[in-house]
């Protein structure tokens, strides 16, 4: 498997990983203007130009906030 990792012309980051199977992509969007939110968009089984599964999820500045806290109590960050 290769990852990369690259920006869009947008300034969305982009994790790419690539299988025999296809290819699967994490695309993360932040929107300081609205507040800071974050937009994660999850594509699975590119081939070629084939899109076989796709979902997403937007999270706003207090629920990013809540994660982060859970994250320090579980102690996967300091």
């Amino acid at each position: 498997m290769a990852s990369t990792f690259h920006e869009s012309e947008t300034g969305q980051a982009i994790i790419e990983n690539t299988m025999e199977a296809g290819t699967e992509r994490l695309v993360v969007t932040l929107h300081p203007e609205s507040g800071f939110s974050v937009d994660f968009e999850f594509h699975e089984g590119i081939e070629g130009n084939a899109l076989i599964a796709s979902s997403g999820i937007s999270i706003d500045r207090a629920a990013l906030q809540k994660l982060a806290q859970w994250l320090r109590e579980q102690g996967a960050l300091d």
